[in-house]
Order: structure tokens, then C-alpha cells, then sequence
């Protein structure tokens, strides 16, 4: 009930204020005085429609829509047009007392019809039908807006729920990538004590022999000393495997940067973004990497600004003697194209490699770089 009130209440106050004037105005011809008994009937009912609304109590309504009808009732005899207001009041109750609405309400607003005169009686029944489909408009625009209202809440609790739940993720992630940073660490820990520091103490032990038998048994020293360069080879050996195992490959560091910067560009912006590569990219070295992002990040800043794209791709590709990055989108192009300043710095970047741009506008908007290697 208290939302309908929230949805409805200033039309309904209009619509009653629309009737008040009409029925005042229609008492007040010229051949009729104002009297103080009419002027505090107008002011009683004003009182009691405020005091309806005003009121959040809802068991205190009905007695307060009664003495609206009772108001009314009253100054029927000196004022017939003032029954005019009695439909709105009716239906009022109506929706209060027994929350009916349509033909049960309109049957109600009939009932003073044996009082009315002939006269009145088809205005009155005009006032009827009309305020029967305005309130019954108004009640599904209410019922339309609170559906709207409750999905919008729904709506509002859904998207808090799925923020905690980002939050809560994005806190597992973390705990998740310390906890695996403390256990790698933890692992090349171990990994040094078991095997480089166990290789390196033996080394020493056997050095510091050979130390002492290099005057007395020369041999056996000489012997000592080869086992511990053997056993120190062995270690740094185990030290650049196990730095080998941990390091990413090159060419995946490459591939995962780029695709991690596409995404980022299709999350920020609304055009389809397609990355792809194809060749053997072991040939392509950190600086070339270095330099296809950067021509990559400046192409797509040229397409968000002049080319009006919806998708855009970009594709990478290792040739014999060449790595070839395109950056190619769908938008209006243009025949003649004017090197700014973001051009010429792809040019002197792609430069300092022995390599070149090549951009085209006749079909969209295209870049490429190509950048010689030596395989």
C-alpha cells in the first residue's frame, strides 16, 4: 500500500483539485452568493483531503475518506455541484476499505445517484466514468512502475552480490599467487640446499684436502682437485637448469603481453578485437616484441580516433627473413594519408631494427611493420 501511495498520490491530489475547481466555479455562478458557511465547507474538505495524505497510518485513512464523503454530503443541499467530488471519494474508500478496483468501485459511485437531480445526473455520470478509467490508468502505471521498481532493486542486489563475490575472487587470486609464490620460493630453497649447497660443500671438503696433500701426495691432490672441479661444474650446472625451468620462454612472454594488452583494449573499448600469430615467433626477440606493441597501441589509437571501426585485428607473422605485424580495422579509411606525429614515430621506432611501416587507408585502416631477422 505504501508504494502505491508513493506512486500515485500527486495525481490523484491533481485530479481532485481539477474536480474542487470545476465544482466551486460551477457553485459560484454569478446569482449565487458566498457564503462563510460555503467558504469553511471548501476549507474542512481541504483539511480532511491533506490530512489524508499527510497521515501514514493507514487504519486512520477510511475514517478519514468518510468524513470527505461526509463533507460533501453536507453542503449537497445549498451546493448540488459539490456532489461532483463524491466518485473520487468512493473509489477512494472503495481501494482503502476493501482494496476493489473497476466495476465494484464504479457500482459504488452509482449509489448517489438517487439522490442527484435530473440535471446532474448525466455530468455526474461523466465524473464517474472518467475518474473510474483516470484512477484505473493511474493504478496500472502504479502497478507497471512498482514491477519496475521491485526488478530495478532486484537488479541493484544482484550487482552488489556479484561485487562482493569480485571482491571476494580478486582476494582468493591474490592469496592464491602469494601462497604459490611463497611455495616456488620455498621449492628453489630446497632445491639449492639439496643440491647446489650439498655439491658445493662436498667441492670445498675435497678442496681443502688437496690443500693439505698438495706437498705430501701431489697425485692424490690432483685427484682431489678434478673431483671438485667436477663436482662445481655439476652444481652450476643444476643452477642454469633450474634458472632455465623457471624462466618463461621468450616467445611466451610476447604472445601472453600482447594478448593480455588486446584484451585490455576490447574491455575498455566497444570494436572486436581478434589477435593471432603464425610462424615459428622463437625468432622474434624481446626488442622486436617491444616494438610491435608499441606500433600495435598507436594503430589502435588511430582507429578509436579517425576511423569509426566496429572490429579490428591484429596479426603477427614470421617469415623467412621478416617478422610482419598488421593492424588492420573496418573503418572509412582514406586514400591520402598524413604521417602525424604518431606515424612517425612508428616509422623511427620500426627504424632502429633495420625495419619499416607500410600504411594503407584504401580499405579501412592498415599498418604494418615489417622488421628483418637473421634466423
Amino acid at each position: 500500500m505504501s508504494e502505491r501511495r508513493e506512486s500515485s498520490e500527486l495525481p490523484e491530489i491533481g485530479f481532485k483539485a481539477a474536480l474542487l475547481v470545476f465544482a466551486a466555479g460551477q457553485s459560484l455562478l454569478p446569482e449565487s452568493s458566498v457564503t462563510p458557511w460555503f467558504i469553511l465547507a471548501i476549507l474542512i474538505y481541504l483539511c480532511t483531503n491533506l490530512l489524508f495524505y499527510l497521515l501514514r497510518k493507514e487504519s486512520l485513512r477510511p475514517a478519514i475518506a468518510v468524513l470527505s464523503i461526509g463533507v460533501v454530503i453536507a453542503s449537497f443541499p445549498d451546493y448540488p455541484m459539490i456532489i461532483l467530488l463524491l466518485p473520487a471519494h468512493l473509489f477512494e474508500l472503495s481501494s482503502v476499505v476493501a482494496g476493489k478496483r473497476g466495476v465494484a468501485s464504479f457500482l459504488l459511485m452509482l449509489i448517489p445517484l438517487a439522490l442527484i437531480p435530473r440535471d446532474l445526473m448525466f455530468l455526474y455520470l461523466l465524473i464517474a466514468a472518467v475518474t473510474l478509467i483516470y484512477f484505473m490508468v493511474l493504478n496500472s502505471y502504479g502497478s507497471k512502475l512498482r514491477g519496475q521498481r521491485s526488478e530495478l532493486e532486484r537488479m541493484r542486489g544482484e550487482l552488489e552480490r556479484l561485487h562482493i563475490k569480485l571482491q571476494e575472487s580478486n582476494e582468493f587470486l591474490r592469496q592464491s599467487e602469494y601462497t604459490v609464490k611463497l611455495e616456488e620460493r620455498n621449492r628453489l630453497s630446497q632445491d639449492i640446499h639439496d643440491n647446489i649447497g650439498h655439491a658445493m660443500t662436498s667441492a670445498l671438503i675435497q678442496m681443502e684436502a688437496a690443500k693439505r696433500l698438495i706437498k705430501t701426495d701431489p697425485d692424490k691432490s690432483s685427484l682431489l682437485l678434478d673431483n671438485a672441479i667436477h663436482i662445481s661444474k655439476e652444481g652450476i650446472e643444476s643452477i642454469r637448469f633450474d634458472l632455465k625451468r623457471m624462466k618463461p620462454p621468450t616467445e611466451q612472454m610476447g604472445v601472453n603481453r600482447m594478448k593480455l594488452f588486446v584484451d585490455e583494449f576490447s574491455a575498455k573499448h566497444p570494436i572486436r578485437t581478434a589477435f593471432s600469430y603464425e610462424g615459428n615467433i622463437d625468432f622474434i626477440t624481446p626488442i622486436h616484441w617491444r616494438i610491435i606493441q608499441e606500433n600495435t597501441k598507436e594503430a589502435l589509437t588511430n582507429t578509436m580516433k579517425y576511423a569509426e571501426a566496429t572490429a579490428v585485428s591484429i596479426h603477427v607473422q614470421v617469415l623467412p627473413t621478416l617478422i610482419k605485424a598488421t593492424v588492420a580495422d573496418n573503418g572509412r579509411g582514406h586514400t591520402k594519408i598524413v604521417k602525424g606525429i604518431g606515424i612517425v614515430g612508428m616509422e623511427e621506432r620500426t627504424a632502429a631494427v633495420g625495419g619499416k611501416i607500410i600504411v594503407d587507408g584504401s580499405r579501412g585502416f592498415s599498418v604494418t611493420t615489417l622488421m628483418p631477422y637473421t634466423p
